[in-house]
């Protein structure tokens, strides 16, 4: 006789916009669990608290009708700083998971960013502060923690308390990646794909625009692809960097998952420079799981698996190296394929949605 599908409720925050990456990640999770071995069977429910529509009183009202009130197995609740807040002081959110655990749920944390944000205003050090309490004590609080980065690479997840509860489970691709092109051999001309620009833009757009017209002198020319949220912003800058370079530039805006997987796949190198390649950069996963080299940035939360892919990395902020790599996995045709091939390893290995339910099931089950 069939054992009862558990019963998970995935706990979201604020809806980002235009897309909303945590969303997509938690309904890819939940058909990957419905498709386990019979045994093993879960199903994965999705819940937002919708206080920046609703004030937190009525939203968390709605949470005890909806959540609380219907026991289930695990709540899986979604964690990045500004799913809970406005500015990223994330203030209620332990005395959410307090909620949870007082109505004898099962709560594990899914910490998407585990670290504070960045800065060194006055307000940015409080902010940092804040966030790391908040991170500290919900974990603490929590039956289960799941990181998307390596709890190694995570300074105050090495307390025995939390660092015991701690299960590193990457993210996967929201992208639908079509079979990429026969990668044996380069394009001509060779096609360098960029998903993403962070709030930066203009910083981004100079490191991009500098790498890519580099290597295009010292090699052949080449076509720029940038796409995603960002791209359009970034598009003057880029346009006026790239003017009397022998590099084509085509940019979009944010695409749906099959034209955006179509366009990566499509490609024949990823250069990543919005931070530290890590394994919950989902635009960077994406890349592997269409079978591209990635070349881009290593900082302190660059670990196993992403280095298991075809990476190049070099030391954040070095633009001449990152430009050397580049031209490298462009001038190699042997290094290109060993690149791809480890990069389609790598994500059948670790990246695909199969293994992360996997990971979620051995955590959880």
């Amino acid at each position: 006789m069939p054992k009862t599908p558990q019963r998970w409720i995935a706990v979201l925050g604020r809806r980002d916009e235009p897309t909303d990456a945590l969303e997509d990640y938690c309904r890819r999770l939940a058909s990957a669990l419905e498709e386990t071995l019979e045994e093993k069977r879960c199903s994965l429910e999705l819940f937002r608290i919708a206080w920046a529509e609703q004030g937190w009183p009525r939203a968390l009202r709605d949470l005890d009708k909806a959540v609380v009130d219907r026991k289930a197995s695990w709540a899986l609740v979604q964690y990045t700083a500004l799913s809970w807040s406005s500015r990223g002081f994330p203030n209620r959110f332990v005395g959410l998971i307090r909620r949870l655990k007082r109505a004898g749920m099962n709560v594990a944390i899914v910490f998407h960013d585990p670290f504070p944000f960045a800065g060194f205003r006055l307000r940015d050090r409080l902010r940092r502060r804040v966030q790391l309490a908040v991170m500290s004590r919900s974990a603490r609080l929590a039956d289960r923690i799941i990181t998307t980065i390596s709890p190694d690479c995570v300074p105050w997840m090495q307390t025995d308390s939390i660092a015991r509860k701690a299960t590193l489970v990457p993210v996967g691709s929201n992208l639908c990646a079509p079979p990429p092109y026969d990668k044996s051999s380069l394009q001509q001309p060779p096609v360098v794909a960029v998903f993403g620009v962070t709030e930066r833009q203009r910083e981004e757009a100079l490191l991009i625009a500098t790498v890519v017209s580099h290597a295009a002198e010292q090699a052949v020319p080449l076509r720029l692809v940038v796409f995603g949220r960002g791209a359009k912003l970034a598009e003057q800058t880029l346009s006026e960097s790239l003017r009397g370079s022998p590099v084509q530039l085509a940019v979009f805006d944010v695409l749906n998952s099959a034209e955006a997987g179509a366009l990566l796949a499509n490609s024949d190198v990823q250069l990543f420079v919005r931070s530290g390649l890590a394994s919950n950069r989902g635009s960077a996963i994406a890349g592997i799981v269409c079978g591209l080299p990635i070349v881009g940035f290593a900082g302190p939360e660059t670990s196993f698996p992403i280095t298991e892919a075809g990476v190049r990395l070099v030391p954040l902020g070095n633009a001449e190296e990152l430009t050397r790599e580049l031209l490298a996995v462009l001038q190699d045709e042997k290094l290109h394929e060993s690149l791809c091939q480890r990069s389609r390893e790598a994500a059948g290995r670790h990246f695909s949605w199969k293994r992360i339910a996997e990971r979620y099931l051995a955590a959880l089950g």
